[in-house]
């Protein structure tokens, strides 16, 4: 044993939640690195280390015995690969099994991403890791089996950072060298199926067993594991225990036959992307200008709700960021629930070229990014179903601040945006609007556009909501965004100090990311400027009323609605109400002056019976109009129409 092996050990564990099995034979100086990244982690799952001498011809035995903490189990004969992890599966405790080839190194933090998600999930039956080369190259981010059962490793030779190979995906199976499968389920499934034996297609039947026995088998991209392929069996085809691959993919094929024609073929690039997420739903692009983050805009927190229906339908969700921005923390919640990220240019232009004349829908967010991505959709996804989605209207919006601001320069600004959306709307299937006033207004200025209602979507978070124990008044709002601006200047400076004269304790609370030196100066005299905070939920606890005193804008106010969804009155202006199906004095409380607002704001903090009354009603007009059940119907309507060429809609040449 070597010096620096005194140190490596395992703490016994008396009822570990994982056995990791590790099969041998020989090799000590690799299986003594697999053993040393293992004991040197930081994992806080509970494990226990199995390690399978299948008749090593080395020192292995010998020096597996000096490893304190490793369970050592000794088979009376060579076995073979298979043979040595069922037996050490029949030693194992954990209730989860992880088979881990000797010839890998894992990372920090491999098994509980493993741990973490099969737990979360119980349709999940079989999990494995994203593993790497030895030159820090994906090796495998899951694997595809085409209907001849040839099987090929998903992302080989691509950078370690690429978006493609990052999302928690269905796949077909996932290579051996690091999978997590539940026991009981392995037990019942009658292990490692034999047939295979020695070894090679173990890893691809039982997976096709997982799925066939209703359970998902999914890749985490999150558990890395360095493998260093070739080292046990070398990667020769034609000799020694290699030629064993071709000779049991035949035995695989005979066994799955049933199954094996749905998986297609290779015909080129675009199958991949299609293999690499089985969904029965087709596949979809989102474009936006940048990466969703839902803790800061309700914009983010409708297209993320968008994207969850989608998921929900089965569908194979890719998001692009058109301005490239990398924003890790956020990526990673998308990557999370399923969704590929493609973040830089090559990564776009190589997904539209590839899987672009396969793809179901097309959505593109916003008129610049139409602008941007319209050709380009209509060169590589010509069957795609094109979805423009206003977000809002951005000219109506503009058109209103340059009014408020008397501003001609702007306004022929606004007049500029109204030609891109409009051309957007042209070029597209399908245009989204928020609103059912939006949809009247794009009747009246573009009545052959097809144009459908989908809005912000929101559940109730808090049922039956009480005054009690509740004193500010709240507003939130981005203050990147000029309307919001206004607002929270309006609401501190004129309004707030008519409250105040009638509730001196009344205090404004102003909340939201990107603020400016201009919205913190307001601090002081009944006004408190929070800023961003990365839960709102007992921002909204504490609040007694939410204000949205928004004088110019389009598209309907998320800021609203949230309220309402956590039972919290709101007084608005009628741009704030736009659009929202609401009854000013019963589900909420309107005014278009300081001193109608003051006096609103002052009624819903002195009177519990008309708070009590108005949020109930306030919850029940949402959940009629922004449940997730209505927009599903939307999206699902949208997705199954067959839309007209569209040559037929595009403008008629000089």
């Amino acid at each position: 044993m070597s010096k620096d092996q005194d140190t490596m050990s395992f703490r016994r564990v008396d009822d570990p939640v994982v056995s990791v099995v590790v099969p041998v034979y020989g090799q000590w100086a690799v299986t003594r690195n697999c053993l040393r990244s293992l004991a040197s982690g930081s994992e806080r799952t509970s494990f226990e280390v199995i390690v399978v001498d299948d008749c090593s011809p080395d020192t292995t035995a010998e020096e597996l015995a000096a490893v304190e903490g490793v369970v050592v189990v000794s088979t009376p004969s060579n076995l073979g690969f298979i043979g040595a992890c069922n037996l050490g599966a029949a030693s194992a405790r954990g209730e989860f099994l992880v088979f881990l080839n000797n010839d890998t190194v894992v990372h920090d933090g491999w098994l509980d991403a493993l741990v973490d998600l099969v737990v979360a999930d119980p349709r999940i039956g079989l999990v494995g890791s994203l593993l790497l080369g030895s030159d820090g190259t994906v090796q495998e981010s899951g694997g595809i089996i085409w209907s001849d059962g040839t099987g090929f490793n998903y992302g080989r030779g691509l950078p370690a950072t690429a978006g493609q190979v990052h999302a928690i995906r269905d796949v077909d199976y996932c290579s051996g060298a690091s999978i997590l499968v539940r026991r009981e389920l392995f037990e019942r499934l009658g292990a490692f199926d034999e047939r295979y034996s020695p070894a090679y297609y173990e890893d691809a039947d039982l997976a096709f067993a997982v799925r066939a026995a209703g359970y998902r088998v999914v890749v985490q991209p999150e558990s890395v594991v360095t493998h260093l392929e070739g080292v046990s069996n070398g990667t020769e085809t034609t000799g020694g225990l290699k030629r064993f691959q071709a000779v049991n993919r035949e035995v695989f094929r005979r066994k799955w036959r049933h199954v094996l024609p749905a998986h297609g073929s290779y015909t080129g690039p675009g199958d991949l992307w299609v293999g690499r997420n089985r969904r029965p739903g087709g596949m979809i692009l989102i474009v936006e200008p940048s990466v969703p983050k839902p803790d800061q805009d309700a914009g983010s927190r409708r297209i993320v709700a968008v994207m969850d229906e989608l998921l929900d339908m089965g569908m194979s969700v890719h998001f692009a960021a058109s301005t490239h921005v990398r924003e890790p923390e956020y990526i990673l919640e998308l990557e999370r629930k399923g969704i590929t990220v493609l973040i830089t240019p090559e990564e776009h232009n190589r997904f539209l070229a590839e899987a672009g004349p396969l793809l179901t829908a097309v959505m593109l967010c916003r008129p610049d990014v139409a602008w941007s991505y319209v050709d380009r959709v209509y060169h590589h996804a010509p069957d795609a179903t094109i979805i423009y989605d206003t977000v809002d209207l951005h000219f109506l919006r503009m058109h209103r601040q340059a009014e408020a601001a008397d501003d001609p320069h702007f306004a022929r600004l606004a007049d500029l945006t109204w030609l891109k959306e409009f051309s957007a709307m042209q070029a597209a299937d399908v245009t989204l609007v928020v609103s059912e006033v939006e949809k009247a207004l794009l009747g009246t200025v573009a009545p052959d556009i097809d144009v459908r209602v989908l809005s912000v979507i929101h559940d109730p978070v808090v049922t039956e909501p009480k005054p009690a124990g509740r004193s500010t008044v709240l507003f939130v709002g981005g203050y990147a965004h000029v309307p919001n601006v206004d607002a929270a200047i309006w609401a501190a400076t004129e309004i707030m100090p008519l409250v105040r004269a009638v509730v001196p304790d009344a205090t404004l609370q102003l909340v939201g990311s990107h603020m400016t030196p201009e919205i913190a100066a307001l601090a002081g005299d009944g006004v408190e400027t929070t800023g961003w905070v990365p839960d709102l939920d007992p921002v909204y606890r504490g609040a007694r009323v939410v204000i949205a005193p928004i004088r110019f804008g389009a598209g309907v106010k998320g800021k609203v609605i949230e309220a309402i969804q956590h039972g919290v009155p709101v007084v608005g202006t009628a741009t704030s109400f736009e659009g929202i199906n609401l009854v000013p004095g019963t589900d909420v409380l309107a005014a278009e002056d300081a001193v109608g607002f003051a006096a609103a704001i002052v009624r819903l903090l002195t009177d519990d019976t008309l708070w009590t009354a108005m949020a109930g009603s306030g919850q029940t007009r949402m959940v009629e109009q922004f449940s997730a059940k209505t927009a599903r119907g939307v999206l699902e309507d949208v997705l199954a129409q067959d839309h007209l060429p569209r040559r037929t809609r595009l403008a008629p040449r000089p």
